[in-house]
């Protein structure tokens, strides 16, 4: 498999061994259009990473926090999904893929989210706070007990998404009716 790499600190890298990382923090690393398939990230902690256009098949992410990264054209849905967890915070994830996913109870904090594909995914008592969703797209997508208080540009059709005890704002029900073509004031 490779290395195995316990609690260490890694600042400002730009190449890794492949291997498993356990408990290590990355700070300022950059993972852009790397091929890190089949690593495994076990409570580990990314601060300030680039991960965009990395390349992620059977890579494992369990209980990994991402704060102030870049994760752009991610394919999540190629990931391992044993005990696939995360929770991301002040993170841009345009453009990424959590197709057909179950990552219930994930947190996405103060991200932007434009154009994802959370097509067929279980998102189920996860929470959008304060994220911008502009495009992202939600087709046959478990959205039950999702809190979206406070997410914005969203576009959901109730007709083709489960939202059974879903949390939306007066302010963000628009997103549920675009396809009516009302006027909403």
């Amino acid at each position: 498999m490779g290395e195995y790499i316990l609690n260490q600190c890694f600042s400002n890298h730009t190449g890794f061994a492949k291997g498993e990382y356990e408990a290590c923090t990355f700070t300022g690393c950059d993972f852009s259009n790397l091929n890190i398939s089949e690593f495994i990230f076990t409570d580990c902690e990314f601060l300030n990473c680039d991960f965009s256009n990395a390349k992620l098949s059977g890579t494992a992410f369990r209980d990994v926090r991402f704060n102030a990264c870049k994760l752009m054209g991610l394919q999540f849905s190629e990931c391992n999904t044993f005990s696939l967890s995360f929770h991301f915070e002040h993170c841009v994830l345009d453009f990424s893929s959590f197709y057909q996913l179950k990552i219930k109870k994930t947190i996405f904090q103060h991200c932007k989210l434009t154009q994802v594909d959370f097509v067929e995914a279980e998102l189920s008592q996860s929470q959008f706070i304060n994220c911008d969703l502009s495009g992202a797209v939600f087709d046959r997508t478990n959205l039950e007990k999702v809190d979206f208080l406070s997410a914005s540009n969203f576009v959901i059709d109730p007709e083709l998404n489960n939202i059974r005890q879903a949390r939306f704002s007066q302010h963000n029900l628009s997103g549920l009716l675009v396809k009516y073509n009302i006027v909403i004031k």
